[in-house]
């Protein structure tokens, strides 16, 4: 995922690096467009139909306080990229 470093969180950067890692050619195939939620500490992972959905799945197997990052699976959609544009302030 191309996004500039500086606008993204250590937990967000962590969670990037387990998919590109561990994940991507695991998930991308079946679940591309699915949102996936990432346990940074562990790597644990569940997978939803929404953000929510995805992280109310794994907050329930997690202990209290666990960093949980959600992603989208597969390449980002035109709004994630102009989105990810605007927030490092490129046009």
């Amino acid at each position: 995922m191309a996004v500039a470093a500086s606008v993204l969180s250590p937990d967000v950067e962590k969670a990037i690096e387990i998919y590109d890692q561990r994940l991507r050619t695991v998930l991308e195939t079946e679940h591309s467009g699915e949102s996936l939620a990432i346990d940074v500490d562990s790597g644990d992972f569940e997978l939803g139909s929404s953000h929510g959905e995805a992280a109310r799945k794994l907050k329930s197997k997690r202990p209290p306080g666990a960093r949980i990052v959600t992603l989208t699976i597969g390449p980002p959609t035109p709004q994630e990229i102009a989105l990810a544009q605007r927030m490092a302030g490129v046009r």
